[in-house]
């Protein structure tokens, strides 16, 4: 099945596609569920390739002009072998974890076993991990579904070259009141490809955490994919942080399908990345859902951050709430792409977006694209962006009360996020996340924001 690439293409779409195309090889002979949708993401990806600024979602975006070679690892730094040695290192992990949560640790594109904690795993949860061989039915039947109306070819480029992730079922009327992380480190350069999928089932609750860190100033790519199927009467709580160096690049896909009477919490803190894609598109498919997608996004230096939501509303009386706020200083670009749809169908619907963005230089810069396709008439639907600076009468009040430069730069940007960190409904994880939060923002008000 080998697709030579134009000679107009460029290095990277080169070197991708025949990475592809020697992944795609040892999938030929197998006719699973996986083989044959991993055979048809590569037929529509190789047509494609890595989306370009001509596409109206990626104007904003020039994967090209970030991403010139697939990273290649030189060296191999050794895991850690200790997990409570691990979890003390690690500082948020360490305020966060109590004794009875699930811990599921990846490292460089693997299951990390050693550092993982499973054995707190209630029954009415099933675990399982995409290398370890056969992949459930159900699992498989939620990504053939995704799959079949899937346009997104980074998700394709996913699907294609996924090499592990978890696979987390929980059954009907289980209320999980531990945590479980879900937790990523990058250690070593290279290219790595995450694919998870999480069903929870009617009448069910769980709250799910996922932290991605770079370890080192490490040159790394990565995909990852998050495939939700919320059942009815169900409450999630999702929440994920994100700290990347600035030589790393990622294109986080999330999707979730929620049902009725369903609340969906979202909330994504991230920061550093020369270039970071989060994708999500939500689908509000039951009467009476509810969902909130929620982050904070901090960039200085060079980072890129793209975020690209859709939320679509299929049932009547649904509602969703998405509240982002960005801070970026030095040469930093922020992109917010926002795009709320209600279909005919969803009467009584109410929506509303709302995304600030605070300046702290000259040179960065922050583009906003809010978007309603409205196609029924008795909803309630809505969405503002605001872009700014630090006010300098703001600023000369608190000066005149004695309070220093640096320390009135920090009061007004705290500010700034105090109301959306309200969105985070674990009060334990908001006040850590509030903490780190704090450290973050003491660096902001010296200019120096990156992790």
């Amino acid at each position: 099945m080998t697709v030579k690439p134009s000679n107009k293409t460029s290095q990277i779409d080169q070197e991708i596609l025949k990475l592809c195309n020697d992944k795609i090889d040892s999938f030929l002979d197998y006719n699973d569920d996986i083989s044959v949708i991993k055979r048809e993401a590569f037929k529509r990806y190789s047509k494609k390739g890595l989306p370009n600024r001509f596409e109206e979602s990626w104007k904003y975006t020039n994967i090209h002009k970030k991403l010139q070679n697939i990273p290649v690892s030189d060296k191999n730094y050794p895991i850690p072998l200790n997990v409570d040695n691990f979890i003390n290192s690690f500082d948020i992990m360490s305020k966060i974890k109590s004794d009875n949560d699930i811990l599921i640790v990846f490292m460089d594109g693997q299951f990390i076993p050693e550092l993982s904690m499973l054995e707190y795993s209630k029954n009415g949860i099933e675990i399982n991990f995409l290398s370890h061989g056969d992949v459930p039915r159900w699992a498989s039947e939620l990504m053939i579904n995704k799959h079949n109306v899937n346009e997104d070819p980074l998700f394709d480029l996913n699907t294609i070259l996924m090499q592990e992730g978890v696979l987390i079922n929980v059954s009907a009327n289980v209320k999980i009141d531990s945590n479980v992380y879900i937790i990523h480190i990058g250690n070593n350069d290279g290219f790595f490809n995450y694919r998870h999928v999480i069903n929870v089932g009617k009448d069910s609750h769980i709250n799910v955490t996922e932290l991605k860190v770079s370890n080192r100033v490490n040159d790394a790519l990565y995909t990852s994919s998050v495939l939700w199927n919320i059942g009815d009467n169900a409450i999630v709580n999702n929440v994920k942080y994100q700290a990347h160096n600035q030589s790393t690049v990622g294109f986080n896909q999330q999707y979730a399908d929620v049902g009725s009477g369903s609340i969906f919490n979202s909330f994504t803190i991230s920061s550093g990345s020369k270039l970071l894609r989060e994708s999500r598109n939500i689908s509000c498919n039951g009467e009476n859902s509810e969902v909130s997608i929620s982050g904070v996004n901090l960039l200085d230096g060079e980072s890129h951050i793209d975020t690209t939501l859709v939320v679509s509303h299929k049932a009547p009386n649904s509602l969703s709430k998405e509240k982002y706020k960005s801070i970026l200083s030095d040469r930093s670009r922020s992109v917010f792409q926002g795009n709320i749809v209600v279909d005919q169908i969803a009467q009584k619907t109410i929506a509303k977006q709302s995304i600030d963005a605070l300046i702290l230089s000259n040179d960065a810069e922050h583009d906003s694209k809010p978007e309603l396709e409205i196609y029924a008439d008795d909803v309630q639907c809505g969405h503002g962006a605001t872009t700014g600076q630090l006010s300098e009468d703001s600023l000369f009040y608190l000066r005149a009360r004695g309070i220093g430069e640096d320390e009135a730069r920090r009061l007004l940007v705290h500010a700034f996020i105090s109301d959306v960190m309200e969105e985070i409904q674990d009060t334990n994880l908001r006040n850590v996340l509030r903490d780190v939060m704090n450290n973050m923002l003491n660096r902001v008000s010296k200019g120096r924001l990156n992790v």
